[in-house]
């Protein structure tokens, strides 16, 4: 009987969970998380395993919906959160078996990069285990493979929106924000300058993402400090076990996006009568495979199942059916092999740049512009990016003959293939989304013999590019101070380099239509009263951008530096433009002499998935001025906004949705200094003083410290707790 009741009551232990200190995983006490006066997470503890798990932990505290957003996302499950019209996107995530491959993949991994994926899901699931009011809205719990298909997911979508990737891919994808769609908008700047151009003979980097401010591909700001060795703050994409960007004690290094030609499309041809898998190759035939997959989509009447059919050639998915016989395969280099965050810890314990070096070689990242500094006084920039060998007599601008042996890729490009520039003469370093071949003033990579199967911005060169060269050319005996003014430089270089010529053009046409330029003057002569800067309380630059918008097109897209068709040879059609830039602003705002600052706009709501078009923006709400500028206009402090749209509904004003989100201005040396910003604040959740409160610090263009050092950390701190013991407002569950 006594036996019986030990067992009855060892049954009931196992069965009724812990919940007491017993419950509490030893990770859990082993890292503290520290949150300074602006809420970012200093993550402390003995191993590299137990600083993921507090960084999982910290990212559910701040931004759980975000963190499922985009894990639902990756993993092929969005139609069941937002229906039918985000069909397509799920539809290629499968298609590309990207949750398949990422489940299977993870059991392949090394020992440690499975423990840290595993540390990081247990940190989110810990959250939800001592805060079991917060309820996921679709998933049941997080899964250690999902930063896996994240990873892939990211990098995937950001490959497939470059220009030179097939445009089948791009088509696959429809359910993307109109600004995420163009490289450049989610471009951004990288800086880096040498000790010839510092006065404390020290480099320095500067770090400008321009990511959406809302859904998916928002960053997150952290510092993470294991007892291991590993110390390293910067930012990375929710849901991403370790920092993507940012620096260690002995360099840094930031990234913008490239247009790096790393996919392509083959024709299939399947005419086998016997067997329609089977499709030609060289002399004879291959059969491709073909699975069946289940979509769930959400509707009206709940949750429905739909069967999808789909089939792949050795070149890779088949996504269009082109006639009877002939169908479309598309791929990009690595798709399944590749994986970032295999890269990434070895890129963060780097010590010098040989060591940095030997971590890019692996190629594990599939694209980026790469700009880096360190402490031994080097700059270097790389055109990074997963390069299939190619045959290089087959014109691979347009979908190759899958029938043909020579189309198939001869592995990769190696890291000393791709255009590269270390410690120039100029001591300079620069990429904003243009050709690598213009990077600075000297020492520029060569185009050489491979570069159209490298590069797809051969010729583009923007006018961010154009003004952080203007820029980093006159800078001289730089200070620290100096390196954070230029991070909110709002230099317009087209203005800067047009007015001049439409000077001269307005003299002109004084002659040839006087009654024109007696129109026009007032407000060109209002714009040459200008130092061609941007503030919040210029009137001019709300003049030049209304009339850019007038002669390029609504400014969405960074790479809209090209007049409309009809104003190309047309100067009296150009100066009308003016007119009704003008006569836009009067009708809007009842002036056509309007503040910067009183149209553009930071306003800030909650767990938004989609981009702007659903975001509540409202005049009657608060906000704040920001002097941003678009990334066409040319100037280094660039924002995005909405345009007015008094007849959809009463919003007057433009309010930002991408650009400069995380910004981090870096001094490398025996004692590293930094600043750094996001955008709005450290916390998604609208209860938290940190929602909202760097956003003050954009407008007034200023960054806040970031404490690196752990002294520093301690003494402003002003939380210190183990997991499960924090006192910060928690989540709500939020539905859309």
């Amino acid at each position: 009987m006594i036996r019986v009741f030990l067992f009855a009551v060892w049954v009931l232990a196992v069965a009724i969970p812990l919940t007491g200190a017993e419950s509490v995983p030893p990770r859990a006490r082993q890292v503290t998380i520290h949150r300074d006066e602006w809420g970012v997470p200093h993550i402390d503890g003995p191993t590299d395993e137990s600083v993921v798990f507090g960084f999982g932990y910290a990212q559910a505290e701040d931004f759980l919906w975000q963190v499922e957003d985009s894990f639902v996302l990756a993993t092929g499950r969005y139609a069941e959160l937002y229906g039918p019209s985000v069909l397509s996107t799920d539809d290629t995530t499968h298609r590309f078996e990207i949750p398949k491959r990422a489940r299977e993949d993870f059991s392949k991994l090394d020992a440690n990069l499975q423990s840290l994926n595993r540390a990081f899901t247990d940190g989110l699931n810990y959250y939800l285990q001592v805060h079991p009011k917060v309820k996921l809205r679709l998933l049941d719990r997080f899964e250690p493979w999902y930063p896996i298909a994240l990873d892939r997911y990211v990098l995937y979508r950001m490959a497939t929106h470059s220009k030179s990737v097939p445009e089948e891919l791009l088509h696959a994808q429809s359910f993307v924000p109109p600004a995420f769609i163009q490289p450049g908008a989610v471009g951004s700047n990288a800086w880096a300058i040498g000790p010839s151009k510092t006065r404390s003979h020290k480099t320095m980097l500067f770090c400008n993402s321009h990511q959406p401010y809302y859904g998916f591909g928002q960053y997150y700001e952290a510092h993470l400090h294991s007892g291991e060795g590993w110390s390293f703050t910067g930012s990375t994409f929710f849901g991403s076990p370790m920092l993507a960007i940012g620096h260690n004690e002995h360099l840094g290094w930031t990234y913008t996006v490239n247009d790096v030609n790393c996919g392509d499309e083959w024709v299939e041809t399947f005419d086998d009568p016997k067997n329609p898998l089977n499709y030609r190759y060289g002399d004879g035939y291959r059969t491709a495979t073909e699975w069946k997959d289940t979509i769930r989509v959400k509707t009206a009447k709940g949750i429905e199942s739909r069967a999808v059919t789909y089939k792949k050639t050795h070149h890779g998915p088949i996504v269009r059916r082109l006639n009877e016989t002939r169908q479309l395969a598309s791929n990009v280099g690595r798709m399944n092999d590749a994986l970032f965050g295999r890269q990434v810890y070895k890129m963060v314990r780097s010590r010098n740049f040989q060591e940095f070096r030997a971590a890019l070689a692996t190629l594990d990242q599939r694209m980026f512009n790469l700009v880096y500094a360190d402490r031994d006084g080097n700059i270097f920039y790389l055109y990074n990016g997963i390069v299939p060998r190619r045959d290089r007599k087959l014109d691979w601008s347009k979908a190759v003959d899958g029938r043909r042996p020579e189309s198939d890729w001869r592995g990769i490009l190696s890291l000393e293939e791709l255009p590269q520039v270390l410690n120039p003469i100029s001591g300079y370093v620069q990429n904003c989304n243009q050709s690598p071949y213009t990077t600075t003033d000297d020492q520029n990579p060569e185009p050489g013999d491979l570069s159209r199967h490298i590069v797809g911005e051969t010729t583009w060169d923007d006018r961010r590019a154009k003004v952080s060269r203007h820029l980093l050319r006159q800078a001289h005996d730089v200070t620290f101070d100096d390196w954070q003014k230029l991070a909110f430089d709002t230099t317009m270089y087209w203005p800067l380099e047009e007015l001049p010529r439409y000077e001269r053009k307005f003299r002109k046409l004084k002659e040839t239509d006087p009654a024109l330029a007696a129109h026009v003057e007032p407000y060109f002569k209002h714009l040459l009263d200008w130092d061609c800067r941007c503030s919040v309380n210029s009137t001019q630059a709300t003049l030049c951008v209304s009339w850019y918008e007038q002669l390029y097109g609504v400014l969405l897209s960074s790479t809209l530096e090209t007049l409309r068709p009809e104003m190309l040879s047309d100067v009296s059609a150009q100066f009308r433009a003016l007119l009704t830039a003008a006569s836009k602003l009067q009708s809007l705002y009842g002036s056509w002499k309007v503040p910067y600052g009183d149209v553009n706009r930071l306003q800030r709501h909650a767990n938004i998935a989609d981009f702007f078009e659903k975001i509540p923006f409202n005049d009657r709400l608060p906000s704040l001025p920001v002097a941003g500028v678009q990334g066409p206009v040319g100037a280094v402090f660039t924002i995005y906004y909405t345009p007015p749209l008094p007849i959809v509904r009463p919003m007057m004003k433009r309010y930002a949705v991408v650009g400069s989100s995380y910004m981090a201005s870096i001094e490398f040396g025996d004692h590293i200094k930094t600043k750094s910003l996001l955008q709005y604040g450290a916390s998604g959740n609208p209860d938290s003083p940190h929602f909202f409160d760097q956003a003050k610090l954009l407008s007034e263009r200023k960054l806040k410290e970031a404490w690196f050092y752990w002294d520093d950390v301690l003494a402003h701190a002003k939380q210190s707790y183990h997991p499960g013991e924090e006192t910060v407002p928690q989540q709500t569950a939020r539905r859309r």
